[in-house]
């Protein structure tokens, strides 16, 4: 069906192409070199064209760093999420592209018809880069920085970061740390506000440190020995990855400290790191598949709808209660 709006003529035009060889790059009928097709691409998402034919194309969009060098390192969380929304996608009909960045997908895509975005950063240009290209796109957390943004589904991070610290003072935890990488997001502004409100309540104050997210492992190892090596070490360290928390356990154990006896230790992400520790890490964990229906719904309806988004309920997270801080009373 014909729209208005940029024809396949001007395209064409913009990228330095003919007409025909702007075709191809839409109908696959014959082989084009991959700058050509790039620049075709380029051309169309600048423009805004869009061919109106053929199943609808939806791009899944992985912000945070730490989630390609995470999976390395052994934590799931990212992955599952991703393959999870990418069935719930195919399930609807709709082709799936997935990448790093908005630019990636629009370099892969003819035609880009919706995308979530996954775990968006502070004023994250990828976000803005698809809203100013009129991509119909939803996200996992708000953007802190675009209040504008509303089409999004959250997550209770500051209930469920409540009951993770009530958790650990009911197990007698009187100076409790965290540990969190670099990556700035409602996530991790969720976790530092919690922590901090509620120590502080508590007549603590907050203990905070970060970690390389790209040294993993390695780098909570370094960052929690030196903690613990203080006069005032604290008795209860809470991690923002679970990959962070099985470092935290490897520093215990160089230092020979008990967990949960003398430390205990939970993270606020749950994954086979923190499972897999010795002892095994209590942590939160978010239902997968709860979580990636909710975005293939509100995908759906950012793309068949120009009003506002439907109203949200933020999904729970489950505490999940391991060895890591089951102390004997």
């Amino acid at each position: 069906m014909a729209t208005d709006g940029p024809t396949l003529s001007e395209v064409a035009g913009l990228a330095g192409v003919s007409v025909s060889t702007a075709s191809q790059v839409y109908t696959g009928r014959r082989p084009v070199a991959k700058q050509t097709r790039r620049r075709v691409l380029q051309a169309a998402a600048e423009l805004g064209f869009r061919p109106g034919h053929g199943a609808p194309a939806v791009g899944i969009v992985i912000r945070p760093s730490e989630a390609v060098s995470g999976f390395a390192f052994g934590t799931a969380t990212f992955s599952n999420l991703a393959g999870a929304l990418a069935i719930g996608c195919l399930d609807r009909g709709w082709s799936v592209f997935t990448a790093r960045t908005a630019a990636e997908v629009l370099e892969q895509v003819p035609r880009l018809d919706g995308c979530v975005v996954l775990y968006p950063g502070v004023r994250d240009e990828t976000l803005e880069l698809l809203t100013r290209r009129g991509v119909p796109t939803v996200s996992l957390d708000p953007d802190p920085g675009a209040e504008e943004f509303r089409w999004w589904s959250g997550v209770d991070y500051r209930g469920a970061l409540t009951g993770l610290l009530d958790h650990l003072a009911d197990g007698g935890a009187e100076r409790i740390a965290v540990l969190v990488g670099q990556t700035d997001n409602a996530y991790r502004r969720a976790l530092l506000w919690t922590y901090s409100t509620a120590v502080t309540r508590r007549g603590q104050a907050p203990v905070l440190r970060v970690a390389d997210n790209a040294e993993g492992q390695l780098s909570a190892v370094e960052v929690v020995q030196a903690l613990l090596a203080r006069p005032e070490r604290p008795d209860a360290i809470v991690t923002s990855s679970s990959v962070f928390a099985a470092g935290a356990v490897a520093a215990a154990d160089r230092l020979g400290i008990d967990v949960p006896g003398g430390l205990m230790i939970a993270t606020a992400t749950d994954g086979p790191p923190a499972e897999r520790s010795r002892p095994p890490v209590t942590g939160l964990r978010i239902d997968i598949t709860a979580a990636a229906n909710r975005l293939v719904e509100l995908l759906s309806a950012r793309m068949s709808s120009d009003g506002g988004p439907p109203q949200r309920a933020l999904l729970p997270l489950d505490l999940v209660v391991r060895e890591s801080t089951r102390r004997r009373r």
